[in-house]
């Protein structure tokens, strides 16, 4: 793209109309400009469409709010993206120009122009773009020099983003490359500018208090350096700022203990100077955590100062980050070597009171984000959040305080629960709020037992505190009275649901379903979760608690209170109520009864999902508690399928239809699953998928294969008449060589492949196999994995068990002769031995046995060398210890909240194959194994015992010899 006049016209029409709001001219300009995108120096053009005077600054700021985001996904896109990236000498032109044009533009595209910078930085800084750093360093120098803040915040801005590249990388050589060449050229410069602006301040302060307008630019400019001072001090203390310590820590000191009434009258002024000591208090926080030695001499002035600091913060959620920052510090101090600061009289107790009290009691914003906004509530209250809320924070300083005086912060906190208790006692309707925070302060201050999910206090009696303080609020018969109270007593039951005898809490059980009814969205997710999380607590022994006997009572009262709470407002994608409802329907005992509204109700929740897929995790649940709900009332009574089918085949059609990629794995995976528990024939619907199946069009889409795997295997082993049909096969295996030529999809080409084995007939496989063998030796010559390794052991020894050592080897044998014995010498032998997974060691040992006793190659006095290494293989393997060879079968997954639409597959761990067992009348491969090797050995007298001992290593000699006295076997 040539930049001139026609171009400035052109560019600048496009991004006027893109701030249209009227879509037809709008959606026009966004294709011209996608269309233009992919032309050679179209970002620079962009850029300088940005720096062009003439142009109205609305269409700049677009246009570099485009510039940005093109840089972020050409800059250099990912390999397989399809986006052509911008070319070298555009990317050199566009370093040349932007950092100049950053300084001199106005703040709202300085700020889009610094963030372009940084994503290149990201990128090419330092070691492709050398002359970066000297840039930045010599325009601060001048704008400090100059008093030009808006140029210097520009640049500190600018710095603060590259650098912070920096904090969370793996500590490597060329990282503290890096790292020593920015501090060699960038950290002088930031102390000058620091303490000159510190300076500044003072003289502002000094003058009448100074006025917000001199003070804004310089808070700003401060609390940009106390930024970079963390990046760069982030992986190690560096030589620079340990020698120049006293004058960063003074001037930390003075933010933290200073007061600046002309910024701090005003809501923004007070956000400012709260930002710039939040960053101070990471600062010290940092130093703490990793230099300590170094920072203790200034310890005790900065622990005054933050605990001085924190009494006066106010509770406004405008202050919230300097809350958290500067309890953390305190919080790092307690667990460090310096905990004696807090070890005087009466210094816990004054703690608990000045600071965890006032941060631990509901505010009214609090009770605002529980009406208005739910999930942000249950987000920040329920354990693990990752969002640092003033209660759990002024939590985790007492239990930090904790770790060294445990008797002290018991007694202190046990009897501030009392006295809120008491408080709460005198007028209930009026200080239900002391209550909650006596329950909160119980609650976040359990401890979780290592290894599990159970917790432990030494602040209360659990079954004391529960059927005194909590019950009541469960007992009550307003389930929509004192909803904060009622979701404190929910969370305290799910937390502490281990401690309650099974019968106290099976009683309990018809109040948590009624508890579903309550109009708050908190009370009925809570409610919810408390459910869920009790029917997965385990005894001892990991055998399930609670089963399907115990909920049966009212299992239909629970389940349409369920449904019935995805109705209330906001709840309608509760991710809470769906986990539950897929957790029940796990534990249950399936009727007809209860069948029937479940699929119904779970039909009509996906018929409204599919019209705008928008939360995953709610999503995901929807297609377990579908896939839960067919596997257990299928299993129970076959006659519900063509229920099951004619429910949700509606909306399994509609995704394929409309090609709702979120949604695509999942129909597939049900499906496989309803192929699975048909009988043959299948119904014409199923025959039209299996052709959609055969279309390369549906595997393009990674995301899409393991779940077409599936769906392809349930096919071949209900319909394998019909998949022989009319070249089918043959579209199939292609199928197959397409997935294991590539080390990403290779092992969905031996699940395809190893099911084709498991049942089909060998003269339906007969005429492809050498093709098949063609594909597989050619991966292994050109790109041989561990992983390819072993689905190859694991497929040659499934042939082998079905097929016979005879066909194996002379279809091995048409692709080269002889390839046979070189694939068992150098590949077969070798891996064998890394095999896992019960099924897999069992199916592998009895193949390799096989092949050493029914092989004729093998049997060939000429390869006694290689017999009796096979052999040496098989011990090792079976000899492994039963732990070190089974895999385990994991128990339903979590499902992350923050789980995103991507093109990633996501597994329905309840719509999971059935691991099939192709050897069921084998019970034990050691037994098999010697067994097999009595009977050789018995046939040819006196030549095996020398073989193997020629062969075998002295472990292997021994265990062997340990097999054949355990089963009374006798090598001749």
């Amino acid at each position: 793209m040539e930049w001139n006049p026609e171009t400035l016209q052109f560019l600048s029409q496009c991004f006027l109309h893109t701030l249209s709001p009227v879509p037809e001219p709008r959606r026009a300009a966004e294709r011209s400009l996608s269309e233009a995108a992919d032309l050679p120096n179209y970002g620079l053009a962009v850029l300088r469409l940005v720096a062009e005077p003439s142009v109205d600054e609305q269409t700049r700021h677009a246009a570099a709010v485009n510039f940005k985001n093109h840089l972020r996904s050409r800059w250099l896109p990912a390999g397989d993206s399809g986006i052509s990236p911008i070319n070298d000498s555009e990317k050199e032109q566009i370093k040349t120009l932007i950092v100049s044009l950053m300084l001199s533009s106005s703040p709202r595209i300085q700020s889009q122009l610094s963030e372009a910078l940084a994503i290149i930085g990201k990128h090419d800084f330092p070691r492709s773009w050398p002359a970066l750093l000297p840039e930045l360093t010599s325009s601060l120098q001048k704008a400090a020099l100059a008093g030009d803040y808006a140029s210097v915040n520009g640049i500190l801005g600018t710095a603060n983003s590259i650098f912070k590249n920096f904090r969370h990388q793996f500590r490597t050589n060329d990282l503290f490359t890096d790292i020593k060449y920015c501090l060699k050229n960038f950290a002088p410069p930031l102390q000058e500018v620091f303490l000159k602006t510190d300076s500044l301040i003072d003289s502002a302060v000094a003058s009448s208090g100074g006025s917000a307008a001199i003070l804004k630019p310089l808070f700003e400019s401060q609390k940009l350096c106390c930024r970079i001072f963390l990046s760069l001090n982030f992986q190690d203390l560096p030589e620079f700022f340990e020698d120049h310590m006293n004058e960063w820590m003074g001037v930390f000191k003075k933010c933290l203990s200073s007061n600046y009434p002309a910024l701090e009258a005003t809501a923004d002024g007070l956000t400012l100077v709260d930002d710039l000591r939040s960053a101070v208090c990471e600062n010290i926080n940092l130093y703490m955590e990793k230099y300590e030695e170094e920072f203790q001499g200034y310890l005790k002035d900065f622990a005054s100062a933050v605990w001085t600091l924190l009494r006066d913060v106010s509770k406004s959620p405008s202050r919230d980050q300097l809350a958290t920052t500067a309890i953390k510090f305190l919080t790092t101090v307690s667990t460090s070597a310096h905990h004696a600061l807090f070890a005087g009289d009466n210094v816990i107790k004054e703690i608990c009171q000045s600071i965890v009290i006032p941060n631990v009691s509901l505010r009214d914003e609090d009770e605002e984000l529980f009406e208005m906004n739910y999930i942000e509530f249950i987000r920040r209250d329920m354990e693990g959040s990752d969002v640092d809320t003033r209660r759990r924070i002024a939590c985790e300083l007492l239990k930090g305080l904790a770790t060294n005086y445990k008797r002290q912060v018991t007694e202190v906190v046990s009897l501030e629960i009392q006295n809120l208790l008491s408080s709460f006692s005198t007028n209930p309707a009026a200080q239900w709020k002391d209550k909650d925070c006596a329950i909160y302060l119980v609650v976040s201050l359990a401890t979780k037992k290592a290894g599990g999910a159970s917790v432990s206090t030494d602040l209360i009696d659990v079954q004391s505190f529960f059927a005194n303080i909590i019950l009541p609020e469960l007992q009550s018969h307003d389930v929509n009275s004192f909803p904060m109270l009622k979701a404190g007593s929910l969370k305290f039951l799910t937390m502490f649901r281990s401690h309650l005898p099974k019968p106290f809490a099976i009683q309990l059980f018809p109040e948590l379903v009624r508890f579903l009814k309550a109009e708050s969205n908190v009370v009925h997710s809570y409610a919810a979760s408390c459910i869920e999380k009790l029917l997965l607590v385990k005894d001892e022994g990991g055998k399930n608690r609670y089963v399907a006997s115990d909920i049966s009572p009212f299992l239909l009262q629970l389940m349409t209170n369920l449904f019935d709470a995805l109705k209330f407002p906001e709840s309608e994608e509760n991710q809470y109520l769906m986990k539950c409802i897929m957790r029940v329907l796990g534990v249950a005992e399936i009727s007809g009864e209860v069948a029937g509204p479940c699929i119904g109700g779970l039909t009509l929740v996906l018929s409204e999902v599919c019209k705008n897929p928008k939360n995953p995790t709610f999503n995901h649940y929807i297609f377990e508690s579908v896939a839960v709900l067919v596997r257990r009332a299928c299993e129970r009574d076959s006659s519900l399928i063509s229920a099951f089918e004619k429910s949700l085949f509606p909306s399994l059609e509609f995704i394929l239809a409309n090609d709702i990629t979120e949604f695509l794995p999942y129909a597939f995976q049900l499906l496989a699953q309803l192929v699975e528990l048909n009988r043959p024939p299948l119904t014409p619907n199923y025959m039209q998928i299996f052709l959609l199946l055969l279309s390369p069009e549906s595997w393009k889409r990674s995301g899409n294969v393991p779940a077409l795997v599936r769906l392809l295997q349930a096919f071949l082993q209900k319909a394998p008449h019909e998949v022989t049909q009319e070249n089918r096969l043959s579209q199939v295996l292609g199928i197959f060589e397409k997935l294991v030529s590539s080390p990403s999809t290779d092992e969905q080409g031996f699940y395809i492949l190893n099911t084709i084995i498991e049942y089909l007939d060998y003269s339906v496989i007969a005429p492809y196999m050498t093709g098949v063998w063609s594909a597989l030796f050619t991966r292994l010559q050109n790109k041989k994995t561990v992983k390819f390794q072993k689905s190859l052991v694991v497929f040659m020894s499934l042939f082998l068990v079905k097929h016979g050592p005879a066909y194996l080897v002379d279809t091995m044998n048409t692709v080269q002769p002889n390839i046979f014995t070189t694939i068992v010498e150098h590949f077969w032998i070798p891996n064998l031995k890394l095999i896992m997974g019960s099924i897999e060691v069992k199916l592998t040992a009895v193949a390799a046995t096989r092949l050493i006793c029914e092989t004729p190659a093998l049997l060939d006095p000429a390869a006694a060398k290689l017999w009796g290494k096979t052999l040496d293989s098989i011990v090792t393997l079976v000899s492994r210890p039963e732990q070190e060879r089974a895999v385990d079968e994991p128990e339903m997954p979590e499902i992350s909240d923050n789980v995103g639409y991507t093109a990633a597959f996501v597994n329905l761990h309840n719509a999971g194959k059935k691991e099939e067992d192709p050897l069921k009348d084998i019970n034990d491969p050691k037994q098999f194994l010697v067994a097999s090797l009595a009977r050789l050995s018995s046939a040819s007298p006196g030549s095996y015992p020398q073989i193997i001992f020629d062969n075998l290593d002295e472990a292997n000699q021994a265990a062997l010899l340990q097999l054949c006295n355990a089963y009374n076997c006798r090598i001749a």
